[in-house]
C-alpha cells in the first residue's frame, strides 16, 4: 500500500477528522492537514528513506519538526519517529496521537505555545552550538599559525563555561606568549 494510502487510512480518517482536521493538500507521500487550530504534514523521503511529521498553528509560516529529541525533551515520550521504517513511523504517529499529542490535535493554545517556546530555545542552542565550533575552529586556526592575539581575541568572545578545558589552557599559554 502506498504511503498516502496508509496515512490517510490510520491516521486521517480514525484521528484526524475526529478532531476538524481536512485533507487540505496532497501530493506523493507528502500530506498537509488543517484544522481550526493547528496544520500538520506527514511526509516520506523515498530518497533518504525518511518519514517526517511537522506541525504548528494554522495561521502561522512555520511549522516544528517532531523528531526523537522533541518527543523525548518535550512530551516526555519514548517514541520513535525519526530514523524508523516507514510502518514504526505511522504507527508510534497514532500512538502518539492518541496520547501525548492529543490535546494539540484538540487546539490547547497552551500546549501549543509552549511546544513553540521549547522549539524556540532548543533552535537557539542548537545555532549556538554551531557558532561556538565555528570560534572554535577560527581559534584552532589561528593556535596553529602562532596568532596567539588572534586566538586571544577569538577565546574572548564566547563564554568560557561553554568551551571544552584545554582552550583555556591554550588561552593561558598564548596569554604568556603574547606577553614576551
Amino acid at each position: 500500500m502506498e504511503f498516502n494510502t496508509i496515512v490517510k487510512n490510520k491516521i486521517f480518517l480514525p484521528i484526524l477528522q475526529k478532531y476538524g482536521f481536512e485533507l487540505i493538500e496532497e501530493f506523493k507521500n507528502i500530506l498537509r492537514f488543517q484544522s481550526p487550530y493547528i496544520k500538520i504534514n506527514i511526509v516520506y523521503n523515498s530518497f533518504e528513506n525518511s518519514s517526517i511529521f511537522w506541525l504548528g498553528k494554522r495561521d502561522s509560516i512555520d511549522a516544528i519538526e517532531i523528531d526523537n529529541d522533541v518527543l523525548s525533551l518535550f512530551f516526555n515520550s519514548n517514541l520513535k519517529l525519526s530514523e524508523v521504517s516507514v510502518e514504526k513511523f505511522i504507527n508510534n504517529l497514532v500512538i502518539f496521537f492518541e496520547n501525548e499529542g492529543e490535546s494539540i490535535l484538540a487546539g490547547n493554545e497552551k500546549k501549543i505555545n509552549d511546544l513553540e517556546k521549547f522549539y524556540l530555545v532548543k533552535n537557539r542552542k542548537y545555532n549556538q552550538n554551531l557558532l561556538n565550533q565555528q570560534h572554535l575552529n577560527d581559534a584552532d586556526k589561528a593556535w596553529n599559525q602562532n596568532d596567539f592575539k588572534g586566538f586571544i581575541s577569538i577565546i574572548d568572545k564566547l563564554n568560557y563555561e561553554n568551551i571544552p578545558k584545554f582552550y583555556l589552557l591554550k588561552y593561558r599559554i598564548a596569554k604568556r606568549k603574547q606577553c614576551i
